[in-house]
């Protein structure tokens, strides 16, 4: 099933919530589509096997029908199974549920990935949301969360005004936060550093919805698209337009997908990874669960053009903080060098590279 290895004994996680998923897509709209859909999630975000789980869970109806994907041997026989449920109906694994890792297999990755990609060894805690945009908790509650992880530096990224769903920041909301910036290193930055910044919107022509004299004010500009996200034209010429524009340090979940929902952007993405290179623009691997962002395999495209990276959580909430280790794992299963991971250089590396575009 889309790269799935092979497996002697019972189904994966990933393996298990992808069959439910397709169960899920026979079914009209009502409970029992809803019921396939949400033990698929289940499985994906079990922190171990997820059969009980979701023997426990389901409906009554359901679990007989769970039972006998659980019993099945290899993927062969998962995908027959499924055929077989769906009335000899051929079933199809979307490409917006392709190269997701469930949570259970993050945690297998972490245990063998190198000890620079242990998520407690981050230094720095990048990309994540306040209640100033679409975020649950206070900036200062989120940077303590963030020090109690054992963070060194942090960057807060609330959206700005062009992302209005997400009430972004204006002119007015980010000389404020930038204030609580300001007041928090007064009295904690020798324990952590927080840096401003603000996730600007990449509009459709390729330009970004702040201007020049304002993005020169924030000390990260981190670039992402949000609209204009069906896969069928090419837009290439929209992202390098985006990370060639002055003051852009950050390309954020480069295709803007989001699962099951979108597979995002098409583009030439050696070219666009090549041009990030080019101008100092840092790739970010997005560990948010339904955007892991980059996967794996253009992660790894992006290594082989010379990128620097940003591992991120993408939280909007303080426990959404730990979802750096998906961003970790992938980053692993990629073989990003460490070397080029921003969230493994101490402050003042980071801030070089901020002010001069040179990294020690």
């Amino acid at each position: 099933m889309d790269g799935l290895p092979a497996r002697a004994g019972a189904p994966s996680n990933r393996a298990l919530a992808e069959a439910l998923f397709q169960l899920a897509e026979g079914e009209p709209h009502g409970d029992r589509k809803l019921a396939f859909l949400k033990a698929g999630y289940r499985a994906l975000d079990a922190t171990r096997p997820a059969s009980r789980e979701l023997l426990e869970e389901a409906p009554a109806w359901l679990r007989p029908l769970v039972s006998q994907l659980v019993a099945c041997r290899g993927d062969g026989a998962l995908e027959a199974a499924v055929e077989r449920l769906r009335s000899g109906r051929p079933s199809r694994r979307r490409p917006a549920r392709a190269r997701f890792l469930s949570r259970v297999e993050v945690r297998e990755t972490l245990a063998g990935a190198p000890e620079e990609l242990d998520p407690r060894r981050l230094r720095g805690a990048f990309h994540w949301h306040t209640d100033a945009s679409d975020g649950k908790a206070s900036l200062e509650a989120m940077a303590r969360a963030c020090l109690r992880r054992g963070a060194s530096w942090a960057v807060v990224t609330d959206h700005s005004r062009g992302l209005e769903v997400a009430s972004g920041l204006d002119r007015e909301g980010v000389l404020l936060q930038r204030r609580r910036v300001e007041r928090w290193n007064r009295e904690h930055g020798e324990e952590m550093l927080l840096l401003q910044g603000l996730e600007v919107e990449i509009l459709e022509d390729g330009t970004v919805d702040v201007p020049a004299l304002e993005r020169e004010e924030i000390d990260v500009v981190v670039a992402a698209v949000h609209r204009r996200l069906d896969p069928g034209p090419d837009q290439t010429e929209r992202l390098l337009r985006a990370v060639s524009t002055p003051g852009v340090r950050v390309l954020a979940h480069p295709r803007g997908r989001l699962f099951h929902h979108r597979s995002g952007v098409r583009a030439r993405w050696e070219k666009v990874f090549a041009a990030c290179a080019e101008h100092g623009v840092a790739v970010e691997i997005n560990g948010f669960p339904r955007r892991q962002d980059l996967d794996w395999e253009l992660a790894r495209l992006a290594v082989g053009t010379g990128c620097l990276f940003v591992l991120a959580s993408d939280a909007h909430a303080p426990a959404h903080l730990a979802f750096d280790e998906y961003a970790c794992a992938i980053a692993s299963r990629a073989g990003v060098p460490p070397a080029r991971i921003l969230n493994l250089r101490q402050a003042e590396v980071v801030r070089d590279w901020l002010d001069h575009g040179t990294l020690w």
